[in-house]
């Protein structure tokens, strides 16, 4: 069976949403909402509340570590279900979600946290970020989180199913809630007997799943990034003015599997498109070659003139592709002697917005921050 997923409706779905703010009183605590649809409703026999499409929390909640336990039930395919944690307004949080339609897969389910509503699972993509459950639609859950300072641990009916090695955002109280996508408005999601308890140490059981691998050499380890704008500047002005018009630049380190992930410095809600740069110092004129990946567009200039023009959109090669982040695209270097300005103009939809970048054959080449 083809699953279905109308591009314009995911994006739709993924980025900020704007409805109105609601609530509603459900076993004993008052929910905010963001979403299409949230109500009291009875399902497989037990009282629930049933959402769909944008977020639910609890009001007041206020959550670091401990144990966040509750029943849930996923019906409809394709769509996403899961709990957020440590949230601070709507669009930053921690995140674990099931992926409906991809059951005993090994991307069933899903670790991102979320910078300003943008989901980063195009970089969050190996077995520390997925793993393959047995989860199924249409029955109750027992799920439980335990969140440590910068781990988690995931359970479903008394197993294992997950471990968090390391939390991305930065430690913080933060409200519990859940979320959920229904790219076809066929998806939904029920929740009942949630319970929230801190704790301050809790016993953390999981391990990495990551295998041991030395770290690129040559790697593009900071970048300065610039204020964010609107991608069709690109078009109308040059790079130059372009360039000098960014009044706020951020030192950013790569990350999670060598990536710089550019939504934890910037709002996408003020621009989808910032420069990320680098200084390349060489000792006499040289060729290099910079192996790098990004997401989701990206137009590469070395001292401002434009080498590289590439598209790592989800489904931009074939209906199956998800535009995961690694260094797949290479380009030669001509480098002058002395200071060179590499700059990536990165453009983002959804799903994750980052930059890579290792230099090879690269001797006699520095990179600076």
């Amino acid at each position: 069976m083809k699953l279905l997923f109308p591009a314009a409706a995911l994006i739709a779905a993924l980025s900020a949403p704007a409805w109105a703010q609601d609530r509603i009183e459900f076993e004993g605590e008052s929910w905010r909402i963001e979403a299409e649809l949230a109500e009291r409703s009875e399902f497989l026999g037990r009282d629930a509340l049933h959402f769909r499409d944008g977020v639910i929390w609890i009001d007041g909640s206020q959550f670091e570590t401990g144990e966040i336990r509750f029943e849930m039930a996923i019906s409809g395919s394709p769509g996403h279900t899961g709990v957020l944690w440590r949230g601070q307004g709507v669009g930053d949080w921690e995140k674990f979600y099931f992926r409906h339609h991809l059951n005993t897969m090994p991307d069933s389910v899903q670790y991102t946290p979320a910078y300003d509503g943008v989901t980063g699972w195009q970089i969050f993509s190996d077995p520390d970020a997925i793993s393959q459950v047995n989860h199924g639609l249409n029955r109750w859950m027992d799920v439980r989180v335990v969140v440590a300072e910068d781990q988690a641990d995931i359970f479903m009916d008394g197993a294992l199913i997950h471990h968090i090695p390391d939390l991305q955002r930065e430690e913080g109280a933060g409200w519990v809630g859940f979320w959920q996508l229904a790219p076809n408005d066929v998806a939904s999601g029920y929740v009942r007997n949630v319970r929230v308890t801190p704790e301050r140490n809790p016993e953390i059981v999981g391990a990495s799943e990551r295998s041991a691998t030395e770290p690129a050499a040559n790697l593009v380890r900071t970048w300065r990034v610039s204020s964010p704008f609107s991608e069709a500047l690109l078009a109308e002005h040059s790079f130059d003015s372009l360039h000098a018009s960014r009044e706020r630049w951020t030192a950013l380190d790569v990350a999670y599997n060598e990536i710089a992930n550019l939504a934890s410095v910037t709002r996408h809600s003020e621009g989808d498109t910032v420069f990320a740069e680098t200084t390349l110092r060489a000792d006499a004129p040289r060729t290099a070659l910079v192996r790098f990946g990004y997401s989701d567009r990206v137009q590469v200039f070395l001292n401002g003139e434009r080498l590289f023009v590439g598209n790592n959109d989800w489904r931009s090669r074939d209906y199956r592709y998800l535009g995961t982040i690694t260094r797949h695209v290479a380009v030669p270097l001509n480098l002058r002697a002395g200071e060179n300005t590499l700059t990536f103009a990165v453009s983002e939809t959804f799903g994750g917005w980052g930059v890579t970048a290792a230099l090879e054959q690269a001797e006699g080449v520095r990179i600076t921050p």
